[in-house]
């Protein structure tokens, strides 16, 4: 059957024929009948991956294509904004620096460079390579465009610390208390940290309809899910008072009365941890602190991890059995250095 249609091409191996879409040093089989419905659907789903415009300056196949592609589809698209904006800085890095490398023959060593020249920071490493993942995942759903056929950035092992970001202390959250009045805006949003257990972009972008009768309801970005916390005496008595202070729509705002955006509120808290004088510390910490305040009082890790995240929930859990596995530790240490104290005393002269 000759067919004729660009890049189609027949091969006949012992009376068997077999159809191929052959161009720019590929032959990509196409499966099903030539001249039917199916052959036909494959034939124009792997022509129309080479017609689609690249990127200026991109080839097709490439990297730099591929973050194209990833940025248009939904996959992206439908991510959070905070989500979008974190994705952007790796791939707008990928593209600018690697584009031209050909995906299909993508080195697993080529990702371990990668991560390896960000050690010194580690967790923006860790999350280059988890974006690269799923880029790559991404390409293989699409193996007439890319041709890979493994993800070379799977199972590449983190480099940042297991142990995450520690609880703050009781001494820590006086510190910062006694150098932060309630009536300024790091103090508000510092008792909203403690006592919501929310993340920073989820924090500065409450409004002051959240707030209502003794309760915040918050709408998580990362996960979509709302959930209602009820407001503590803390977060009450200084809450009540600032949103006495202005009429704006936003809890937390600029002296201009603008929201305040995540970048602004992070350096915002750093600044005021600096101030305070309390070091080691940073935003997500204290979300692991609401979570152990909460167990503390009863609440059972189901509940916590509907107010905070399980997966934050389920952290906290680990450093509270170790904090308290350490404690029983300490405990026998002390009682075992006791026991031989006494019997020292104990000797005759």
């Amino acid at each position: 059957m000759k067919i004729d249609l660009p890049y189609a091409w027949t091969q006949t191996v012992k009376g068997r024929s077999y159809t191929y879409y052959r161009r720019d040093g590929q032959r990509i089989p196409i499966k099903g009948v030539p001249g039917t419905r199916e052959w036909l659907d494959a034939y124009y789903r792997i022509h129309e991956s080479f017609e689609a415009p690249a990127a200026q300056g991109t080839k097709p196949g490439s990297l730099g294509a591929l973050v194209e592609h990833f940025l248009s589809a939904p996959e992206f698209t439908k991510l959070a904004n905070k989500t979008k904006g974190d994705y952007r800085t790796h791939l707008d890095y990928l593209k600018s620096k690697h584009g031209q490398l050909p995906v299909a023959t993508m080195p697993r060593d080529f990702v371990l460079g990668l991560r390896d020249k960000m050690a010194k920071t580690p967790r923006k490493a860790d999350y280059l390579v988890a974006v690269l993942k799923r880029l790559l995942n991404f390409a293989i759903d699409r193996p007439t465009t890319y041709r890979l056929t493994h993800n070379p950035a799977a199972k590449i092992k983190s480099i940042a610390s297991t142990e995450g970001w520690a609880p703050w202390e009781e001494w820590q959250i006086a510190k910062f208390r006694a150098h932060w009045k309630p009536d300024t805006v790091e103090r508000v949003a510092f008792e909203m940290l403690l006592n919501l257990g929310q993340r920073g972009g989820d924090t500065c972008a409450m409004v002051r309809n959240q707030y209502f009768n003794g309760s915040v309801a918050v709408k998580q970005e990362k996960t979509r899910a709302r959930v209602w916390v009820p407001a503590s005496d803390e977060l009450a008595d200084v809450l009540d008072a600032w949103l006495a202070k202005h009429d704006h729509i936003a809890i937390l705002t600029l002296d201009s009365g603008a929201a305040m955006k995540i970048h602004y509120f992070r350096k915002m808290m750093a600044a005021a941890f600096q101030a305070a004088g309390i070091e080691g510390v940073v935003i997500h910490g204290l979300r692991y602190t609401a979570a152990t305040v909460l167990h503390e009082v009863g609440c059972d890790w189901e509940t916590i991890g509907s107010i905070t995240g399980h997966a934050t929930a389920q952290m906290v859990k680990k450093y509270t059995e170790k904090k308290r596995r350490a404690k029983l530790a300490i405990a026998r240490l002390n009682r075992a250095r006791g026991t031989k104290q006494k019997r020292s005393s104990e000797k005759p002269d």
